[in-house]
């Protein structure tokens, strides 16, 4: 009943707002939209990260806490209203965003015009599509391997939306994005385990969700501070409308603690006492349910920052780059990409929480992965706080160095790091399915990702990757956006991942290839790399002209010899990783053939391996039949 109470009070607070969203002036220079686009984009928000709420709940609790039918019939159900609702919200958000009627954004024709145009409507085309294919994973399969799939689709179908809203618009746009992309990651996964415990029913399942509840809410409240900050642009909270939800926000997330400590202190987790422990986790349902509420609200009241005038540079960067790059100022420490410092942090300590736990357990891990993993997350730090990653953002030339490293260097030292074997070790031999160990195995499991991990799916992201992205309009597309760029740096360190584990890397995929094929694959790719840098080097045209010519840089005068040092600098560094690959191989080759030589030798001198007696033994018999012929 109070789960419901909430939703009610969440529709009803987003009802009011959206009639005060069609009598507030306009804001300047910008068309406002009518009363009714408001409201109908308002309520379909709140819809669909409810439904959204719903179903993916349903689904982490299928996949981490109780393998339970009608959990998936609940997640189907509850994914076509969001499927439903996210569509609508590809008509509602940019009619809204753009200050014109529904009907102007309604036929097809215009409707595709205004998605492509529009990151905030694309973002909930995407959570459509996303909404559509975890009803199909529910409704189709009862593998676990793709529901998780579909529950981590979801998920970035969430980020998605929440880093194209308010938080792309004025300075510091850059941090705010970030901070949004980690408070959700860090909160939603959490909010999905409360509805999935609550739907299990299980006090063990509500144990589980609270032990990892404080520390996302921390990491959530921090993120929602820098938001906050940024939105509010040195205006009070409290003499705003926008501080409205963004107290509600703050509030919800100081209940959340609170009812923690009432969990842990009033033994509401007590295996004897089930309804207790479902009763103390709906509790925490509804804080989410009132947290989507207050979300969106918060995406469609304008923040102060919409008042700031700002740069060109600003609108695209979030800050402005001055001066002209120096050994001194690439070098050195500069601006922050904040999303990659807090995935570093992240990769390296749960990497260390993943070695005590084997150890814990009584076995070993080589120290050598440890610091093959550490090697590729500091090199990855280093780029983050120095001056390489905001002049990338304005030069070609230093884009090129970040994404060449973050492409091959970096994966190349991740992958000898063995993650995925860490999580299997961590959990155990007898690991349950619904433990780190089982999803990650029942994921190994699932064909979808078999096929995008095979040899000629993955060689073919790798290579196709670099000339799909920079030689179409792309690339000055995704350096627009903050976010867009991460993506783009994002899905360059996966597509690098994926190719070069097949090739090195300690993690077992499906596919057992022979050394000498992973070779082969490892020269096939080098004829690309070389026709890419001199597609680079002698282009006569820009490479994101739209993007780099709006930028105009005044201490930027020749942007096509920028482009010419950009395809030396992706032609040397390409050769570099290549290079360790190609030492990494040689020696895990040779370890393996003298591992097999020690193995065969240990077999026949036990007298277990007799083909080395049987071949003699056909040599001899050779000898006699031609002995034989000659008398």
């Amino acid at each position: 009943m109070a789960v419901a109470g909430v939703v009610v009070a969440a529709y009803v607070f987003c009802w009011l707002v959206g009639l005060d969203l069609g009598v507030r002036p306009p804001l300047p220079a910008r068309i406002q939209a009518d009363g009714l686009t408001g409201l109908a984009s308002l309520l379909a928000d709140l819809t669909a990260r409810l439904a959204a709420l719903v179903s993916l709940g349903a689904l982490a609790g299928h996949v981490a806490f109780a393998r339970l039918p009608r959990l998936l019939r609940v997640a189907g159900r509850a994914g076509q209203v969001w499927f439903v609702a996210a569509l609508l919200c590809t008509v509602t958000n940019p009619a809204y965003v753009n200050g014109l009627p529904m009907g102007t954004v309604m036929p097809p024709a215009n409707w595709w015009t205004f998605l492509l145009a529009t990151p905030s409507a694309l973002a909930w085309f995407a959570s459509a599509l996303v909404a559509m294919g975890v009803v199909a994973a529910a409704y189709a399969t009862r593998r676990a391997g793709a529901h998780a799939i579909a529950l981590g689709a979801g998920v970035l179908a969430q980020t998605f939306v929440a880093v194209t809203g308010n938080v792309t618009v004025g300075l510091n746009h850059d941090w705010a994005t970030d901070a949004a992309i980690v408070g959700t990651l860090a909160l939603t996964p959490v909010a999905l385990g409360a509805v999935g415990a609550w739907c299990a029913g299980d006090p063990a399942a509500v144990l589980r969700y609270h032990r990892v509840l404080p520390l996302p809410v921390l990491v959530a409240a921090a993120a929602l501070a820098v938001v906050t900050w940024q939105q509010l642009a040195g205006q009070g909270v409290t003499t705003q409308m926008y501080g409205i939800p963004v107290l509600g926000l703050f509030g919800v997330l100081a209940l959340l603690l609170v009812s923690w400590l009432v969990r842990r202190f009033a033994g509401e987790v007590d295996a004897a006492r089930p309804a207790r422990a479902a009763a103390s986790v709906a509790r925490d349902v509804a804080l989410f349910v009132a947290w989507a509420g207050f979300a969106a609200a918060e995406n469609h009241i304008p923040p102060p920052r919409f008042l700031e005038p700002q740069s060109i540079q600003i609108n695209y960067l979030g800050y402005e780059v001055a001066v002209a790059p120096t050994v001194g100022r690439l070098l050195g420490l500069a601006r922050p990409n904040l999303l990659w410092v807090v995935i570093v942090v992240a990769a390296i300590a749960a990497y260390a929480w993943g070695m005590a736990r084997v150890r814990a357990r009584g076995g070993a891990w080589p120290a050598t992965r440890f610091v093959a993993w550490c090697a590729a997350w500091l090199l990855t730090l280093y780029l983050a706080v120095s001056g390489l990653w905001e002049y990338s953002t304005v030069m070609y030339s230093w884009h090129m160095v970040v994404h060449m490293t973050v492409n091959m260097l970096v994966p190349v030292f991740a992958v000898l790091g063995g993650p995925l074997t860490l999580i299997r070790a961590a959990s155990g031999p007898d690991a349950a399915p619904t433990t780190p160990g089982g999803i990650v195995a029942a994921i190994e499991e699932n064909r979808a990702w078999q096929l995008l991990t095979s040899p000629p799916v993955a060689w073919l992201g790798y290579v196709a990757g670099l000339f799909l992205v920079y030689f179409t309009p792309l690339f000055p597309w995704l350096m627009r956006y903050h976010w867009a760029h991460q993506l783009m740096l994002l899905f360059f360190m996966m597509t690098g991942y994926l190719f070069f584990n097949l090739i090195i890397g300690h993690d077992k995929t499906s596919w057992e290839i022979p050394h000498l094929i992973k070779l082969a694959l490892v020269i096939s790719i080098m004829p690309f790399h070389a026709i890419f840098a001199v597609g680079i080097l002698s282009a006569h045209s820009l490479i994101g002209a739209d993007f780099y010519e709006t930028l105009a840089m005044p201490w930027m005068t020749d942007l096509l010899a920028d482009q010419n040092v950009a395809g030396q600098w992706t032609w040397i560094l390409g050769e570099v990783p290549l290079f360790i690959v190609m030492l990494a191989l040689a020696a895990q080759w040779f370890r393996s053939d003298a591992s097999d030589a020690a193995r065969l030798d240990h077999a026949a001198d036990a007298g277990e391996d007799d083909s080395f007696d049987a071949y003699n033994d056909m040599l001899a018999e050779l000898a006699r039949r031609d002995a034989e012929r000659r008398r």
